[in-house]
């Protein structure tokens, strides 16, 4: 695949990821710890993706 794909696929998961984890603080902070706990899977998977993809990425 081309270079570009990896790099804007990786910017757009790391905004993605951060977004998720934003909005798990805030779950946890209002109170919501069951929408918390599911966001923070999300978040774990969103992340172990970003991370297989540049792993992908630097070979």
């Amino acid at each position: 695949m081309e270079k570009t794909y990896f790099v804007v696929t990786l910017i757009f998961g790391w905004f993605i990821s951060v977004s998720l984890a934003v909005f798990t603080y805030y779950a946890f902070k209002l109170g919501y710890s069951i929408i918390g706990v599911i966001i923070a899977l999300i978040f774990l998977a969103s992340a172990a993706m970003n991370i297989a993809m540049f792993r992908k990425w630097k070979k």
